[in-house]
């Protein structure tokens, strides 16, 4: 049972980087990468004998747990930067004496439903062919309501100085009664 097992082990230190390629696109060389920085080995040395050197080393497989955690923190640092620079194009805009400039996120809001109603509903009612909208606008259009929705409860819950509940907390709380964001 225990060669089975050895076997099974070895043939996922041999394919880890290419399932993680094939997760996240453009991960397993970045995979490779880091584990051969780790284990100090060269570009020659083959990925599965790197691999073995750091699944018998703990020093190594912490080593590497390490790395990976800075590098998702990096980049959820960048991302956090992108959304505050979201925020505070948002938040000037909310400044502006101009209509358009701060009104252009609610329009659109308010447009998005009225299209489809019009494509979806109002031309099959009227014996009109439905014109073949890409899937792409309706998807792009979409998502910035979602940021623009999602900044606008940052924005509203940094007004009041409330933290953001997160996920569950939001949940929980409309559960207790609590009024909506």
């Amino acid at each position: 049972m225990s060669n089975v097992l050895d076997t099974l082990v070895d043939g996922i230190k041999a394919v880890a980087p290419s399932v993680a390629n094939f997760v996240v696109p453009g991960s397993g060389p970045l995979l490779q990468s880091m584990m051969r920085s780790v284990a100090g080995a060269d570009p020659t040395e083959p990925i599965e004998q790197v691999a073995a050197r750091i699944s018998a080393d703990p020093a190594l497989y912490i080593e590497l747990q390490r790395v990976a955690l800075e590098r998702e923190v990096s980049l959820a640092e960048i991302e956090a930067r992108k959304l505050e620079t979201v925020n505070q194009t948002m938040r000037e805009e909310g400044k502006s004496e101009h209509f358009m400039q701060w009104a252009w996120r609610p329009f659109n809001g308010f447009l998005y439903p009225l299209a489809i109603i019009f494509v979806y509903f109002f031309l099959p009612l009227a014996g009109k062919p439905v014109p073949a909208v890409p899937e792409w606008i309706w998807m792009g259009w979409g998502a910035i309501l979602g940021v623009t929705t999602w900044g606008r409860n940052q924005l509203k819950q940094s007004k009041t100085g409330q933290p953001p509940p997160g996920v569950l907390g939001a949940v929980a709380d409309r559960i207790r009664g609590g009024a909506s964001a």
